[in-house]
């Protein structure tokens, strides 16, 4: 009883204090606020299988589809712009006279000079009831509270368990310089967020991580006006984002390269966009034991090599098709270097490929709403050999990772040479009343969004005659469906559920979440809020601590580091219970 009225207690003090923050915004919105950035992730550079945890934010004004984000961001603030002024009473040059609105860009003759950004800090705890692991056998299990991803399956950002339920940290930054035909962007990105941390990650980071320059011409022709535009230096370019689960069926590029965009525009709001890309991504280690040698020459690098092309037509706001293709491969002697043992050949270095064939769709519909779908094709060859760079696709960064994570990878090239391919499926459905009712968002309330969303990957091993994989496929599917009401413009409640089958021939390897969320935000259109969360798992008997398949590899890269102690809790089953405080803002 007394632990329920603490319960109580904590959830008024929530619900009053968003009370008392959204009572001076109801109805008034930072029109200078974006909605929520696309997220991403860093990459590692070594050729054993990424251990990295941590999901990133890339800025979404640094993708390859910069005219769209920044139009939508634009529009969507014109939206939140006009309500405001209409709750206020206020005239369009009155609201501009208001004093205290967020600025953050300004003009120095014909330069637009600003700054964008976006963070998330979460607080993830585990609840489990669990022996001591100093306890003589037989004792008593007690509660104990632990740093939630130590204990859960799905906090890893490069494995196919990843819900997006639990992201964990991080924050970027970026500043941009543009005027007509030009611009400009540098950004610095990171994450393991050092105030609450006892000791620093020098993988987190915290350095220059985007820096692009775009020049663009339109080129007269007729009744239509053409734009050229070429982007050069480094940054993300991406296609086929699943925004549910925070990853790309087609592929996101970490390179450093150019781009050639060519958009053609019709009459009748018909549109014609072509992109072509070549860049290297830079793979090697860096060497941190540094006593015999200076930090600046203790690196082994070497470059993949990536192309890609994308067609993408629209109409309008109904419907965008996009077709694309892009492939990475290695040239580079010094891959060499990176291997072992007389298997590892400059040859099969030579040999190595990763490809992706797909396409997506994008439908909108008055009254029916949204609908995204995107099948793709990734055939990988000799995956170790292209490491953790370049093509991030289905939650994985290069050719380790997809070999790592469904080619059943693990070292051993008489097991595995990370070889096969994958059919993917990505799908997402949304719609909200207001929708239905024919309305823009915010224009009612309350109102509600509901959405179902699934990503399949059916893959293929190609294995050496030497191999003892007892399979030589993977089948994996993962869905879900969620519930939003905004009760207030500052108040809304959410209600998630999440499946992931691991293994489709296997029922031992799944699990699922039941989730409710309750957000705070100034206004739920501007960009930033602070959300208290509850998820509650449900694991098959497979789906254990630092758990592996049955040819011995990690279920989820990683966990064998960061799930191992105390060794007494493995194979056990993960935390049920999760409660999570998360501040995320985008500007």
């Amino acid at each position: 009883m007394l632990r329920i009225l603490k319960a109580c207690v904590v959830l008024g003090v929530w619900i009053t204090a968003g009370a008392a923050a959204g009572q001076s915004f109801t109805g008034e919105v930072d029109a200078g606020a974006d909605t929520a950035a696309n997220t991403d992730t860093t990459a590692t550079a070594d050729t054993t299988p990424n251990t990295n945890t941590y999901p990133n934010t890339s800025d979404a004004s640094s993708s390859s589809n910069d005219d769209d984000v920044r139009a939508e961001l634009n529009a969507l603030r014109a939206e939140v712009e006009a309500l405001k002024q209409q709750n206020q009473g206020q005239t369009p040059a009155a609201a501009e006279a208001t004093e205290g609105d967020a600025k953050l860009s300004g003009t120095f003759g014909d330069w637009e000079v600003g700054m964008g950004g976006y963070f998330r800090a979460p607080m993830i705890i585990g609840i489990s009831n669990r022996q001591s692991p100093d306890a003589y056998v037989g004792d008593d299990p007690q509660i104990q509270l632990s740093y939630g991803p130590n204990r859960l399956v799905d906090t890893n950002y490069y494995s196919f368990a990843y819900t997006r339920l639990q992201e964990l940290d991080w924050v970027q930054l970026s500043f941009y310089a543009r005027k007509k035909h030009v611009e400009a962007e540098v950004g610095w990105m990171g994450y393991w967020l050092q105030a609450a941390s006892g000791y620093r990650n020098p993988d987190a980071g915290w350095a220059p991580g985007i820096a692009r320059l775009t020049l663009d011409a339109d080129v007269k022709m007729g009744s239509i006006t053409p734009n050229v535009a070429l982007t050069a230096g480094a940054w993300w370019p991406k296609f086929g984002y699943h925004k549910k689960y925070d990853t790309f069926t087609l592929g996101q590029y970490r390179q450093l390269g150019e781009q050639l965009q060519l958009t053609i525009p019709f009459k009748n709001g018909f549109k014609l966009t072509l992109f072509q890309g070549f860049g290297t991504g830079r793979d090697g280690k860096f060497h941190y034991d540094t006593a015999t040698a200076s930090p600046l020459y203790s690196t082994d690098t070497y470059l993949n090599l990536i192309h890609y092309e994308h067609v993408r037509f629209e109409y309008r706001d109904y419907v965008q098709v996009g077709l694309h293709f892009s492939n990475q491969w290695s040239r580079d002697p010094k891959n060499f270097s990176q291997g072992a043992g007389n298997d590892y050949v400059f040859e099969r270095v030579k040999e190595a490929e990763l490809k992706v064939i797909g396409a997506e769709l994008n439908l909108h519909a008055p009254r029916a709403g949204y609908l995204w779908v995107s099948p793709s094709y990734v055939g990988v060859k000799n995956g170790w050999t292209l490491g953790n760079t370049g093509t991030e696709v289905m939650h994985s960064l290069g050719g380790i990772g997809l070999a790592s994570n469904y080619m059943a990878y693990s070292t051993s090239l008489d097991e595995s040479t990370g070889s096969g391919h994958m059919v993917n499926l990505g799908f997402v459905y949304e719609n909200a009343l207001s929708e239905i009712l024919e309305k823009k968002r915010g224009e009612m309330i309350p109102d509600v969004v509901v959405s179902a969303f699934g990503l399949m990957a059916l893959s293929s091993w190609d294995l050496p005659e030497t191999s003892t994989r007892p399979q030589d496929k993977l089948k994996q599917f993962k869905w879900g469906a969620d519930a939003e009401l905004q009760i207030k413009t500052w108040l809304g409640l959410m209600a998630r559920y999440d499946s992931v089958i691991y293994d489709l021939d296997n029922p031992g390897y799944v699990f699922s979440a039941i989730s409710g969320r309750l957000t705070f935000s100034s206004h739920f259109l501007s960009g930033e809020r602070i959300y208290l969360q509850y998820s509650h798992y449900i694991y098959g008997d497979e789906m254990t601590i630092s758990g592996k398949w049955p040819w011995g590899t990690q279920l989820v890269e990683g966990s064998d580091s960061t799930q191992n102690t105390p060794a007494m809790y493995a194979d056990q089953k993960p935390d049920v219970d999760v409660i999570k405080i998360q501040a995320e803002i985008a500007f």
